[in-house]
């Protein structure tokens, strides 16, 4: 586990610090994608999580989903193309899964990719991931998370 500022970062993930955003492999060619716990201290209330439909192909940079915060409805985008094959249903009857269990049980959609070891090369992971969130939260003026 990477902690920066307060918010952890799982070290068996990839990341895109960009979309705050975490994708784990479930086998070779099924990921499941996620908010980080820093995209989670951003919104710090999700109240609804609306995922696009099981069989919709998505593009890389495209949203797989929206989620409803207080004052704004925000896009998840997911950093590599595929096909959302399922959806965490819980997140969508008690969206404050997320908040509480980004990582786990708080999952978002599942994405069928073509060539995961391919799409992962433009992710962080290990050594890399304190380097990129601790430049994403400068850009973002965030202080830390209270622990």
């Amino acid at each position: 586990m990477i902690a920066v500022r307060g918010c952890m970062f799982p070290d068996d993930r990839c990341y895109d610090a960009r979309k705050n955003v975490w994708l784990k492999s479930e086998d070779s060619n099924v990921v499941l994608l996620g908010a980080t716990s820093f995209g989670v201290a951003l919104a710090s209330e999700f109240l609804a999580f609306i995922p696009k439909p099981i069989g919709t192909l998505v593009e890389a940079d495209r949203a797989v989903g929206l989620l409803e915060l207080a004052k704004t409805i925000v896009s998840v985008r997911t950093p590599i193309a595929g096909e959302i094959v399922a959806f965490n249903q819980a997140a969508v009857v008690d969206p404050s899964i997320i908040n509480a269990d980004p990582y786990e049980d708080g999952w978002l959609v599942k994405l069928k990719v073509d060539n995961w070891g391919g799409a992962k090369r433009s992710l962080v992971s290990g050594s890399a991931i304190a380097p990129a969130f601790e430049e994403a939260m400068r850009l973002e003026n965030f202080e830390g998370r209270e622990e």
